[in-house]
């Protein structure tokens, strides 16, 4: 099973990790900025499917 990592950054997640639901699935942030610049712009690092792109658009 591969470690969890942050949306944005990709730094591994610490057991402070911050995690927020978007369209039905939970996503997972290493800290406070990287969830900002995801709720800037959710569709530039996700897929169709919602799965997270490994390069934002």
């Amino acid at each position: 099973m591969d470690a969890a990592v942050c949306v944005i950054c990709k730094r591994p997640l610490g057991d402070g990790a911050m995690r927020i639901r978007y369209e039905n699935r939970t996503y997972s942030f290493d800290s406070e900025r990287c969830k900002r610049i995801f709720y800037e712009n959710p569709d530039r690092w996700l897929d169709a499917g919602g799965g997270v792109l490994e390069q934002p658009r």
